[in-house]
């Protein structure tokens, strides 16, 4: 009786040991990544008293080179075998975070060692998600993409709940740095775990031409913006990454110093956000199965772009703002996941194995920099005008984004 309690759930994916082995691999890295985002800035900022412009320039240089060389690697990503990209990915960056505690045990750590690991770190997590989003179909069939998506998403949203958890115990117990090689030894065990898939990689389509990365960047480029879905869905998201940027930087300061809510009470509203994205992802699979990609899209970020007003909206008393924001988490993480799930899926059945690391990287320096460039100017601004009017200008860059989708073919994952 008891073993039939806990036994695993068959049918679907849960029969494929080969994408359990990548899930379990992506759930080991997702949680030890949020040790890496909670402790690289709390050694910055306390044991090398970091400035505010230094977390600033710490963020800003770590994105660079990925924004940058991101269409590059996905035409390299096509010329070779992607779980050799994944594993690689994550030996690099497992290296770079051990050299943390390393240094750290001798005394020695500086400001320029953190920005390098930052930027090591970053490099290599937008080469292991662009090739990742390239294998996921070798592992799973294309009726299946949806359903794997969703997995991976929920392995997301449970990391975002008990990832910053865990990385603050440890990094309480441990200091920053050591509790920082949790998350390379996560990456080991990713790699370890990629290592032991067994179903082949189709035979790689390398054409009759000999291999040139400046004209299969550019294919790849010309693939995306001539193709009926792609190029209305790449532009949405490049826009509303550019749009939900605003917040990123700005989100924190607002809730504390504008609204006058504790740090504590903060955290305990995010985590509602991590519990919304579980349901959004438990959500996403039946969704898309329901309903056409183009109206399930735009509905999505149609409401997601009401539910995230509730965030400029919120002032007042205090427990009226943090009601608002409380909304906003519950309703907003859940609806993003399940447009984000949707628009990933989407992107992989419409897209050739041929082409699946070129798009990738198409998207990547879109979003990437133009997010980048939000980031960065979203502070500017706001030291000017105030942190609201952003907020604002924001939100309405969410419905603007949606505008894009109606382009969308009525039959979107037939294009």
């Amino acid at each position: 009786m008891f073993a039939a309690l806990i036994r695993r759930p068959s049918g679907g994916l849960w029969d494929n040991p080969d994408f359990l082995r990548l899930w379990a691999a992506q759930s080991l890295s997702a949680v030890g990544a949020r040790f890496t985002r909670e402790g690289l800035p709390i050694i910055a900022a306390l044991t090398l008293g970091a400035s505010a412009t230094d977390l600033g320039l710490l963020v800003a240089l770590s994105m660079v080179p990925g924004v940058a060389l991101s269409p590059f690697v996905g035409a390299w990503i096509d010329r070779t075998r992607r779980r050799r990209v994944l594993i690689m990915a994550d030996l690099v960056r497992a290296a770079a975070l051990m050299t943390l505690p390393v240094m750290a045990w001798f005394g020695a750590i500086t400001i320029g060692q953190i920005i390098g690991v930052a930027t090591v770190v970053a490099l290599f997590s937008m080469i292991f998600q662009t090739a990742d989003n390239a294998y996921l179909p070798t592992v799973v069939e294309r009726d299946q993409l949806l359903e794997g998506n969703a997995k991976l998403a929920t392995t997301d949203a449970v990391a975002e709940i008990a990832g910053p958890a865990l990385a603050g115990v440890l990094i309480q117990l441990l200091t920053a740095p050591f509790a920082i090689l949790a998350d390379a030894l996560s990456y080991l065990w990713s790699a370890a775990l990629l290592g032991s898939i067994k179903r082949p990689e189709a035979p790689l389509a390398t054409g009759e031409t000999a291999p040139d990365i400046w004209r299969e960047t550019a294919e790849g480029m010309r693939f995306v913006f001539a193709h009926p879905t792609l190029r209305p869905l790449t532009l949405c998201l490049a826009t509303l990454a550019f749009f939900l940027s605003f917040f990123a930087p700005l989100y924190v300061l607002y809730a504390v110093r504008d609204l006058g809510i504790e740090p504590a009470v903060l955290g305990f509203i995010v985590a509602f956000g991590g519990l919304s994205a579980l349901v959004g992802a438990r959500f996403a699979a039946a969704a898309g199965a329901r309903f056409p990609a183009r109206r399930l899209l735009i509905g999505a970020l149609l409401a997601y772009g009401v539910v995230i007003c509730f965030i400029p909206l919120a002032q007042g008393p205090l427990w009226l703002a943090v009601a608002l924001l409380v909304t906003a988490q519950i309703f907003g993480d859940g609806l993003y996941v399940l447009f984000h799930t949707n628009a990933v899926a989407l992107r992989q059945r419409v897209t050739p194995d041929a082409l699946r690391g070129r798009e990738g990287g198409t998207l990547h320096l879109l979003t990437g920099g133009l997010g980048l460039v939000a980031a960065l100017t979203a502070g500017l601004i706001a030291d000017r005008i105030g942190i609201r009017p952003v907020l604002w200008t924001g939100a309405a860059g969410v419905f603007a984004s949606t505008l894009w989708l109606l382009a969308l073919p009525a039959r979107a994952e037939d294009a």
